[in-house]
């Protein structure tokens, strides 16, 4: 059921956008791959190195719009060994999709999204994503991902479901949203799971953000940002992020998170910093890029992060990681890019053996 849905998906979208009158249309696609990964100093019997591998989540859609009405559609890519497995995904399967109407100052969207507000200070970190592009929200350790860090719970998206509606209602240079959604078919209880938001833009100076979202009963998720923009070329985000859970508050958590990003001449500086903290544990995630225009084409850059993993809980081992990614972007046009770099993953517990983990990932992207 799930192939037929996306290939109607997929052929509606077509047939839109061919019998569209002037539309304007957006495309994107992006495929990853890992050239190698390799383990020094590890558990042979744990870690393995193995030669080229697939994520298998590539995507690709398409957008249409103009100034009253829009719809997008993105599609995923499923590698032939995960849906031949027993897997329920097929080749494809819908990643996002949702249209939009305006109404004068009322938008109202519905489908599936990210709905977000603040900048995220990424316009300068390639295409990689991993730590250089984590969502805001308070971390968690994860050997399986990069930095062994991910964003858990994401505060500034107030559409966190499978499918979502919302209403956008704009007044002056502010925007009040109202959302509501489920991760399943059945009926649910739209009194555990809704989202609310205010931005506000300080003329030319700053952003405000404070975001809400209810993750089910007595759980939700809260986001309070600033944007500065007050000096030229550089753009600041400084804010709180926030998981709580009234009926066990055990598993409540928090974070503190600065972003910021400085362009001088060629070269630009950026810096993501997030403390998170909970009951009996903490992450200090700082990561710094610097990328350098050499001409048109070719943008060489280098990412440095550390994460440094403490606390009484058990499921976390006290340690320090620091990943480097030295790196390379070309781009022959604006939204064409291959960006290839290797990176290597130090990870140094308090007790026990270290490892390194040396990768080279390669992101092959087109959008316009």
């Amino acid at each position: 059921m799930k192939k037929i849905i996306s290939a109607f998906a997929l052929a509606t979208m077509v047939a839109f956008v061919a019998f569209a009158a002037d539309p304007k249309i957006s495309v994107q696609a992006r495929v990853k791959a890992n050239l190698v990964t390799s383990y020094v100093d590890g558990d042979d019997d744990l870690y393995k190195d193995s030669g080229v591998t697939l994520p298998g989540d590539d995507t690709f859609g398409a957008e249409y719009k103009d100034e009253t009405a829009g719809a997008k559609i993105s599609l995923q890519g499923t590698l032939a060994s995960v849906y031949s497995n027993g897997s329920d995904k097929g080749p494809v399967t819908l990643y996002d999709y949702y249209g939009w109407m305006k109404f004068g100052a009322l938008t109202v969207t519905a489908g599936e999204w990210e709905h977000r507000y603040i900048s995220r200070v990424n316009a300068d970190l390639s295409s990689f994503s991993g730590i250089c592009d984590l969502y805001y929200g308070p971390l968690v350790f994860n050997a399986t991902k990069e930095g062994f860090v991910e964003t858990k719970y994401e505060t500034d998206n107030i559409t966190p479901w499978k499918t979502e509606f919302a209403l956008d209602y704009a007044i002056g240079n502010a925007v009040i949203s109202a959302s509501t959604g489920n991760n399943s078919a059945s009926a649910y209880n739209a009194a555990e799971f809704y989202g609310a938001r205010v931005g506000y833009k300080i003329g030319e100076t700053a952003n405000v953000d404070a975001a809400f979202s209810m993750r089910g009963k007595d759980k939700m998720a809260v986001g309070l940002f600033a944007e500065i923009l007050a000096i030229e070329n550089l753009s600041v985000v400084a804010g709180y992020s926030g998981y709580l859970d009234n009926e066990v508050t055990e598993n409540s958590i928090h974070a503190m998170e600065l972003r910021a990003r400085y362009v001088m001449d060629k070269f630009s500086f950026t810096s993501h910093n997030n403390f998170s903290f909970g009951d009996e544990s903490m992450i200090l995630f700082d990561m710094f890029n610097v990328a350098y225009k050499l001409n048109d084409i070719v943008t060489p850059a280098i990412m440095v992060a550390n994460t440094y993993v403490a606390g009484d809980n058990t499921s976390i081992v006290e340690s320090d990681i620091i990943t480097v990614r030295p790196g390379l972007t070309l781009s022959p046009r604006k939204g064409a890019t291959i960006d290839a770099g290797c990176k290597l993953e130090y990870f140094s517990p308090k007790s026990g053996d270290g490892f390194t983990r040396v990768s080279v990932p390669v992101v092959f992207r087109v959008k316009f």
